[in-house]
């Protein structure tokens, strides 16, 4: 069963973020081509059985958007989701 495609429009939407990680979803949404999705702070040095480092999800829609993350931050192994989807990481000191 083939659904209709709709036309789109880029808007900004309020949404919750982790303060620890605020500042990193808010300079990736002035990259062109890169819209966040998922972010989370991390647990990093709050304890904890399983901690892991901050993170935002992000679709990049260019292979320059895709190539400009790969140079500011660590990026995730492409996973299952798609070419597109990349999990960034703030750089380690």
């Amino acid at each position: 069963m083939g659904g209709v495609i709709h036309k789109t429009v880029s808007m900004l939407v309020w949404a919750d973020i982790d303060e620890g990680i605020a500042d990193v979803v808010r300079y990736l949404q002035t990259i062109p081509n890169v819209r966040t999705f998922v972010s989370c702070q991390g647990t990093i040095g709050e304890g904890g059985p399983e901690p892991y480092r901050a993170y935002v999800g992000c679709i990049a829609e260019s292979e320059a958007a895709k190539a400009r993350l790969r140079t500011e931050f660590d990026v995730d192994p492409p996973g299952d989701y798609g070419p597109d989807i990349l999990y960034v990481h703030p750089r380690r000191e």
